[in-house]
């Protein structure tokens, strides 16, 4: 092992490209979801829902990228901010933030697997009939594919983000080509008839399911934020994660309006709801004849795509969590090439128990998006709090002060989402009480981890409030006068921060022993 590694910093190898390439993870939740939920409500109603969660997102992504310039050097993302919002008042909400973050990625991973299992299996091995039951569950070929799938893509992160990020560019691309190839297809192809006749605003029920819709397609329509969690590790933090972030937002609002509306309008509401995992490879067939494999192939790829950047983002947020000392300290480690080795394993293995338990896609959507939507309303919260807390914090980039009633209206859509969303599971019809319960539980084993970390592990009393500094310090402090120079050209942002010649002196030895294993993998990575 190199010994010249920090083991408890990451890597800065990233652009804000790779970035993007991190987050086309994001096709994969129209995927999953989308013909599901044809069985609820119909196309025009279920596109609206995204639309107007793509918009949100949006916003929500311009609030986020300033707190990210605010914390350069920690990893995290959505959580990271609700734990520096929150510890102030009450500091187990941020154990339960990032917990529910790392919950709502992480859980994606095994149900992205199961489709994917489950697309090979419909695909190439029609004719299988390997079937057994594990507390209750009825599992099969599919789940023995989907656990294949997961070891992939942890090992694509165990070994460096920068080798993960170049497969997801090939693979992102190769699912932007064929979305787009399949969009005009349906659109334009003299063997589908595209007509909006095709489309209906039909709703299973009242606007209750509307709202569980929205609840359960959260994590896809917010997921832009997903380039906040790689912060620490770009390049240029504050410029890197903005552009990312703002890309990917607009990127998302065009694909959950286009995709859909070309798809539905083209092969009909009935036929991607008889065919909600490869209703693309149908589209493919009936566009270009026997070409159904190259939309088999889009999916295969999506798929991929979003288990390998779900892999990495639960990984980090962990790894951030401990950091922060939320949680058992040994998860606080890097490995060799730079990525939190042991939380991304612990994410491998937690998934594969939730696939065993569970099941179901949806089901599982059910009991992640809790803990998801807790963190995004704790991470918007918190930028109302710091501005008010640490109003002359340094912030590389800052909104306009009219952002702080935006952020106050997000928050309370949000909890109203939730409330509905967990009090009406069994709308969608595909989970009910359990998975409510699943996922409460995992927050309650949050607040227990805190407490050991904290008693244990730490040594020192258990307090539910935790000092929030004014200003940054030492590294911290320098890093982000780096970001401040690099985004404003200021120069002097930092005089009277660090007090003395020795204290600086200090914080610079602590930054050039991050410096020098960073520099040390950016020069090998070019």
């Amino acid at each position: 092992m190199n010994d010249s590694v920090d083991h408890h910093r990451l890597a800065k190898t990233l652009t804000w490209r790779d970035g993007m390439a991190l987050a086309l993870a994001l096709p994969t939740g129209l995927f999953v979801t989308f013909g599901y939920l044809l069985g609820v409500v119909g196309a025009w109603t279920a596109i609206t829902v995204w639309f107007i969660g793509a918009v949100i997102s949006f916003l929500q992504c311009q609030v986020f990228a300033e707190m990210a310039s605010m914390f350069p050097r920690d990893s995290g993302g959505v959580a990271r901010y609700a734990i520096e919002g929150w510890k102030k008042y009450f500091a187990p909400l941020g154990a339960v933030a990032a917990f529910g973050y790392w919950l709502g990625w992480s859980l994606t991973i095994s149900m992205a697997a199961v489709v994917f299992g489950e697309l090979i299996e419909a695909t190439w091995f029609q004719d299988n009939t390997l079937a057994f039951d594990i507390f209750g569950n009825h599992l099969g070929l599919e789940h023995l594919f989907a656990l294949g799938a997961m070891l992939f893509a942890w090992a694509f992160n165990y070994f460096g983000l920068k080798f993960g990020a170049a497969v997801n560019k090939v693979l992102g691309l190769l699912v932007i080509v064929g979305l787009t190839v399949v969009s005009v297809a349906c659109l334009v192809s003299p063997s589908i008839q595209w007509s909006t006749s095709n489309l209906s605003w039909s709703v299973a029920g009242d606007w209750k399911t509307v709202v569980v819709v929205f609840y359960v397609t959260a994590w896809a329509v917010y997921a832009g934020e997903i380039v906040a969690s790689f912060a620490p590790e770009y390049k240029d933090t504050s410029r890197d994660t903005s552009k990312a972030m703002s890309r990917i937002s607009l990127f998302m609002i065009v694909l959950f309006v286009v995709v859909p509306t070309a798809l539905s309008g083209g092969l009909g509401e009935g036929t991607i709801r008889d065919n909600p995992v490869n209703y693309v490879a149908v589209a493919f067939g009936q566009a270009f004849g026997g070409a159904s494999w190259i939309g088999t192939l889009v999916i295969a790829f999506s798929l991929l795509v979003g288990i390998i950047s779900t892999t990495a983002d639960g990984g980090r947020a962990l790894f951030g969590l401990a950091q922060e000392g939320m949680t058992i300290k040994q998860l606080d480690w890097v490995n060799r090439w730079g990525v939190p080795g042991r939380s991304l394993t612990l994410d491998v293995l937690l998934n594969a128990t939730v696939m065993v338990l569970v099941g179901h896609p949806v089901s599982i959507l059910l009991a992640s998006n809790l803990g998801y939507l807790l963190s995004i309303i704790l991470g918007l919260s918190a930028f109302l709090l710091l501005r008010k807390d640490r109003p002359h914090w340094p912030r590389p980039i800052r909104r306009h002060r009219t952002w702080i009633p935006v952020v106050a209206v997000l928050v309370a859509f949000n909890i109203f989402i939730t409330v509905v969303g967990v009090l009406n599971p069994s709308l969608l019809g595909y989970g009910g009480t359990r998975e409510s319960v699943i996922a409460v539980c995992i927050l309650l084993v949050s607040v227990a981890l805190y407490a050991y970390r904290r008693v244990v592990q730490d040594k020192v009393p258990l307090v539910w409030r935790l000092p929030a500094p004014a200003m940054p310090q030492g590294a911290d402090a320098l890093a982000l006068e780096h970001e401040m120079r690099a985004t404003t050209g200021a120069t002097t942002v930092y005089d009277g921060i660090v007090d003395n010649a020795a204290d600086r002196s200090n914080a610079r030895q602590e930054q050039a022993s991050i410096v020098r294993p960073v520099q040390a993998f950016t020069d090998r990575d070019t």
